[in-house]
């Protein structure tokens, strides 16, 4: 008899469920898939180049040649491409060969950045881990997987973005606090720090490193929101976003166009 797999929740389920619930309705309650947007697999392709490097490294401690990471990089965003993307109205008016070029001029940009500036840094000891942490007494489990974490007990979250972060965005990170909770049960041990690695696309694309720490009580507010999360699921009643959030927008969420909560007629801030 084939036992069923408890649902779970991970970091980006629960971000979206605080953001906007109706968007997590429709992407994990009614299964309504969209298409994943430039950004997102161009940082899916670094992601892949830096993945084929560090797995190798756990056994060799070398980084693999520059352009080794590059050519992996690239791969990995063109093998994310052929799955499907979306574009958003100001990519459509631009073409997709030209959005979809530029992209890889910039996963070739920031994987050479990160294979220079980043790499030699970590000497990995787990690389893109997955873990369940089981929750007896709740509906949900919580899982994850942990980008990278090193022989000195640092987690490390690694972005792609268009412009640089602010410390705030580290140390209130969903994802790193839950990278806490799953470093401490695969390993037994709390990270020594968590680190965000943000590959910045500017004119002059650059490296930024925000360290930051996480506690028991962190832990602890992490659980009570996975709890009022879990209720909110049982219950089937998700409040959308509040009018006039940044990520309330047809750049930004690709259930925009048919969402019941918005007037198109009025078209948001910045878009």
């Amino acid at each position: 008899m084939t036992t069923a797999i408890k649902p779970h929740l991970s970091p980006t389920q629960l971000d979206m469920i605080a953001k906007c619930g109706e968007q997590y309705r429709r992407r994990y309650v009614e299964q309504e898939r969209r298409p994943p947007g430039i950004a997102m697999l161009r940082g899916t392709g670094v992601h892949r180049g830096l993945e084929t490097n560090f797995r190798q490294k756990i056994e060799t401690h070398s980084d693999l040649p520059v352009s080794d990471v590059v050519e992996a990089a690239v791969a990995g965003f063109e093998a994310e491409l052929a799955g499907g993307y979306e574009l958003n109205v100001d990519e459509e008016s631009r073409g997709a060969g030209v959005v979809i070029g530029e992209a890889k001029d910039v996963v070739v940009t920031l994987a050479e950045l990160a294979a220079e500036e980043m790499c030699p840094e970590y000497q990995p000891v787990l690389v893109e881990q997955p873990v369940r942490i089981e929750l007896p007494n709740n509906t949900h489990d919580l899982y994850g997987v942990i980008d990278l974490a090193d022989d000195r007990g640092r987690v490390v979250d690694t972005k792609t973005a268009a412009k640089s972060k602010k410390q705030d965005d580290a140390d209130s990170s969903m994802q790193l606090t839950t990278y806490t909770a799953l470093h401490k049960v695969a390993t037994g041990e709390f990270p020594t720090e968590l680190r965000m690695e943000v590959l910045v696309s500017t004119k002059t694309p650059k490296r930024q490193t925000l360290v930051t720490t996480r506690s028991e009580s962190d832990l602890s507010a992490l659980a009570a929101r996975i709890d009022a999360a879990s209720r909110i699921i049982k219950a089937g009643v998700f409040m959308p976003a509040t009018p006039g959030a940044w990520w309330c927008g047809p750049k930004w969420c690709g259930y925009w166009a048919t969402c019941p909560f918005v007037n198109r007629g009025r078209a948001p801030q910045g878009d």
